[in-house]
């Protein structure tokens, strides 16, 4: 016997499930702050906050078109009766079974899925091609600047952990304005500690009393500084390597020598798509 689809019936049950699933993030939300849990990751955190906002905004949209169906339910049977008052109920197309909703239920949340599948490949490979953009921007403006990092490196016999050259200052400032760039820390090596590295991350307004802080070499980032200053820039090359909006250029002398490292931190909200990759 045929069956039918009642969208109605179909967008309330799709609404009660969206609606569960929304509650039950919200559950865990509330153990997660308060039992301070170390199950989800800050990327596995952020895909469970948009499955929980994806969630109640299609519920909303669920709620409303719920209420038009309905509308239009009461108003189809109401003309119904109203044209065929002796209408048999045995004439009337019986309902589709629940297994049958849930099969379209399974099927919409596999569109989406699809859906949001494709856009995050295609969002990658532009995050990729904005990346490299502004890696190479970067090189060259540092390439450029070769020479004044040496001069203002060169002048600092020992780290100072205040009155820092306010030449030193200015170049770091300047290279801050640029629009592709949001923040550079200059590192420095220590001469007689090698678990130690100093590093230099100035505000916008020169302070005297701020000057170089002096860190243990703990991350993978610092690491790959430390083995930079040995001479040894593979990890760092690796860090450089991968997706993102940080960058790392090694200041050398004359004698080729490593004498500091910058790390710049890239804007992300720079409209990189303006420029071009050699060979593009």
């Amino acid at each position: 016997m045929k069956r039918r689809i009642k969208i109605l019936s179909f967008t309330v049950a799709t609404t009660i499930a969206l609606l569960l699933v929304g509650a039950t993030l919200v559950v865990l939300g509330i153990f997660d702050e308060i039992l301070n849990w170390d199950i989800f990751s800050a990327k596995v955190e952020a895909v469970l906050m948009g499955i929980f906002w994806a969630s109640v905004s299609l519920s909303l949209f669920g709620v409303a078109i719920t209420f038009v169906l309905g509308i239009q339910e009461i108003v189809g049977a109401i003309g119904s009766l109203k044209r065929n008052p002796d209408l048999d109920s045995s004439s009337v197309i019986p309902e589709a079974p629940k297994t049958t909703y849930l099969l379209y239920m399974v099927g919409l949340v596999s569109v989406f899925s699809a859906l949001i599948g494709v856009l995050s490949l295609v969002n990658h490979r532009i995050t990729v091609h904005r990346t490299r953009v502004f890696k190479e921007i970067a090189a060259e403006q540092m390439n450029s600047l070769q020479n004044k990092w040496v001069q203002q490196v060169s002048q600092i016999t020992a780290p100072p952990r205040n009155n820092v050259p306010l030449s030193l200052h200015d170049l770091i400032i300047s290279i801050r304005g640029l629009s592709f760039i949001n923040n550079m820390t200059l590192y420095l090596p220590d001469t007689e500690d090698e678990t130690v590295i100093w590093s230099y991350a100035p505000g916008w307004s020169f302070e005297k009393e701020k000057g170089f802080e002096r860190t243990f070499v703990a991350k993978e980032y610092e690491r790959a500084i430390q083995a930079a200053f040995s001479g040894k820039p593979e990890l760092l090359n690796v860090i450089n390597d991968r997706t993102g909006f940080t960058w790392y250029y090694v200041v050398k002398n004359p004698q080729d020598q490593p004498i500091a490292v910058l790390r710049i931190n890239g804007n992300s909200q720079e409209n990189f798509r303006e420029y071009r990759l050699d060979g593009e």
